[in-house]
């Protein structure tokens, strides 16, 4: 079942990610509280990685983020983020979302304990279709499109992806997006 539906979103993203690239896809954008949006992905996550022995953490600023946006679009992005931190850290079983709001953004990031991103893989990291020498060599199951799409439906919202990464450490991806009125 775990399986069936892996594939069931592997091939809607597929569908999806060649959308965009036509430029037909449609967001159905609504007010978004951030917080609570992430919460809701991160326990539907949860759930799919659980029996494997994973936590995901979630801290949050108090106040309210609201945030414009697609949520399923969007809720697809940070599921992407969180797969690839588990399949990234196959050791540390422990993931950490955090959602903070400053300057007008709100800001989304995922946090792994895994290997990291090599140094040379890290400016070809969104580009489509690219998978990094570490993962090939390892069988880390993977299309190379997961960060582009992420890229791609972060900035139809106005907003940018960034990676800090720690060689041996980690990795943790931001996804920024622009604050907006509730």
């Amino acid at each position: 079942l775990g399986e069936s539906d892996r594939l069931r979103r592997l091939v809607e993203s597929l569908l999806d990610f060649g959308r965009m690239q036509a430029r037909q896809y449609k967001f159905r954008c609504e007010g978004l509280e951030a917080t609570e949006w992430v919460r809701s992905v991160v326990e539907e996550f949860q759930q799919t990685v659980r029996t494997r022995g994973y936590v995901i953490e979630v801290t949050a600023s108090a106040e309210a983020a609201w945030i414009h946006g697609d949520r399923e679009a969007l809720g697809g992005a940070l599921w992407n983020l969180l797969d690839n931190a588990v399949k990234y850290s196959p050791e540390e079983k422990q993931v950490q979302v955090s959602v903070s709001c400053a300057n007008g953004k709100v800001e989304v990031s995922v946090r792994d304990h895994g290997a990291g991103i090599a140094r040379e893989d890290l400016k070809r990291v969104f580009d489509k279709f690219y998978r990094g020498a570490d993962a090939k060599k390892q069988g880390t199951k993977g299309s190379g499109i997961g960060l582009a799409m992420v890229k791609g439906i972060v900035e139809a919202h106005g907003g940018t992806v960034r990676v800090c990464n720690e060689p041996g450490r980690g990795s943790e991806f931001t996804m920024v997006l622009p604050c907006r009125e509730s």
